[in-house]
């Protein structure tokens, strides 16, 4: 009794609560390697369980100069918010795999590319931290748009397949919903 009890506590406690953050941007990207530049089109997927505690998914897919190559990025992070005056700042603190593959190579086998098996990739992994300040543009009933600076930076737990480490700068655009608040 005392478990089911529990489990409909927990339930309707989720339910009721937690807010979704969306947002798509483009970045710029420097690595560890000399003259190894690039950038492209970022998307990161937030749940808030709390106002300044969440969960978040940033994924990037970029050109590099250096071997003519793509990096696929995918990344988990724990994450937290709080207000600065009018912005919102967003730190995050996560894992990462990361792979990298002439571009060559994917012109030969964008089936393969795609899930991660064709010819020439190199699976990476590393860590993460990643700051991003939010500005409120248009509020609406369940949440805002907002444009967004962001900056991160990635440090590879090997460097014998590619940079030691890579930073990146952008901007995006984005939506919050609170699953809490209601409609007007």
């Amino acid at each position: 009794m005392k478990s089911l009890l529990l489990v409909t506590a927990l339930t309707s406690t989720a339910a009721a609560g937690g807010s979704i953050d969306v947002d798509a941007g483009l970045s710029a990207t420097t690595t560890a390697w000399p003259d190894d530049h690039g950038g492209g089109a970022t998307l990161s997927l937030g749940y808030w369980f709390l106002p300044w505690v969440g969960a978040t998914y940033l994924g990037k897919e970029q050109y590099a100069t250096v071997d003519d190559r793509v990096l696929s990025y995918f990344s988990v992070n724990a994450a937290s918010r709080f207000p600065i005056g009018p912005l919102r700042a967003t730190t995050t603190l996560g894992i990462v795999h990361q792979h990298e593959e002439p571009r060559a190579a994917l012109m030969e086998q964008p089936g393969l590319s795609v899930v991660g098996t064709a010819d020439g990739i190199r699976h990476r992994f590393a860590g993460r931290t990643g700051l991003s300040l939010a500005y409120p543009m248009y509020a609406y009933s369940r949440g805002d748009m907002y444009l967004s600076l962001d900056l991160d930076g990635t440090l590879f737990t090997d460097n014998n397949k590619g940079p030691r480490w890579n930073a990146s700068a952008g901007m995006s655009f984005g939506f919050t919903f609170d699953f809490a608040k209601r409609k007007l």
